[in-house]
This record gives C-alpha cells, structure tokens and sequence, in this order.
C-alpha cells in the first residue's frame, strides 16, 4: 500500500470517529424548545376584572437553567396604582412536557405547574391551595403574548400581556 493511501484512510477513519463523537455528544445534550423565549421582554398587558379592565405594564424575563432545558420565568406586572403581579415560575421541559413550581412572594401564594410546551411557547396549568389558573406564553421574533386565566374569576378575569424584546 502506498503512504498516500495510508494517510486517506488515516484521514478517513478520523472523519468518521469524529463525526461518530460529534452526533453523540449532540444526541446527549437535547435542544431546548423554549430556547426562543429567553430575554427581557416589555409591554402592555390588561387586567380583566369584574368591574372592567385596567392597564399596565409588564416586565418578563426568560433565565435558562444551568441543569437541562428550561426556565425561570419572572413577571412583574404594575398598573402604578393598587396592584402588583409579581411572580416566578421555575419550568423543566421533559420531551413535550412542562413542569414545575411557581411562587407569588405579594401574596404568599405558591403551587406547581402542568403543561405542555407548543410551537410558539408552552401552556401550563398553576396549581396552588389559594389560587388556579391557566397560562398561555406564545412567541415568536421580537413579539411574545402572555395569558393568565383564573379558574375562579374572584380576583381576576384575565391578564393579557403583549411584549416586545426588539
């Protein structure tokens, strides 16, 4: 055999171990779904309540987590008068699935979260002793909306944020 096939095959062989290492070591480290979320998005939401609805500005920000896909969702939500939403959802997406816990520290309220994720977002049940809802993150580009819907419609109807994060 000549030093020129030689070092073809060399080379060969290098190509498709490192090919063989490359597609393994992505097949170990599955993509997040929700990547798309992560920011700081700001906008306008409305509050929904039974004496009719009220403006306000939110804050959401996406953090990843550092053990898997995921996120930590912060909102901040203020119409500058006499109500604050400001609440953490902790989410770890399994596959299609979402879980997790969430925590409103105003209201001393917390609970965990059911849901699915979605092509645009994901759609969670909130789960708690003193409060259940709906919510529904849906993305794309630089605009993102965000829907929380009580089950019980004593506090609140509906909040509905529309965000920008360009």
């Amino acid at each position: 055999m000549r030093m020129g096939n030689l070092k073809a095959i060399g080379l060969s062989f290098v190509a498709v171990l490192g090919g063989v290492t490359a597609s393994t070591l992505m097949a170990a480290t599955p993509a997040d779904p929700l990547a798309h979320l992560m920011g700081r998005w700001v906008g306008d939401a409305i509050l929904t309540t039974s004496s009719g609805p009220s403006n306000f500005k939110c804050v959401v920000t996406y953090l990843p987590r550092k053990d898997g896909p995921g996120m930590r969702q912060n909102m901040r939500c203020d119409n500058g008068a006499n109500f604050k939403l400001h609440a953490a959802t902790d989410l770890n997406v399994d596959g299609k699935k979402v879980t997790g816990v969430w925590k409103d520290p105003i209201n001393e309220i917390e609970g965990t979260v059911a849901g699915t994720v979605t092509a645009k977002g994901f759609e969670v049940n909130l789960s708690g002793e003193y409060f259940q809802a709906k919510m529904a993150v849906s993305g794309q580009g630089c605009d993102q909306s965000v829907k929380v819907m009580p089950v019980r419609a004593d506090l609140f109807r509906e909040l509905a944020a529309n965000l920008k994060k360009c």
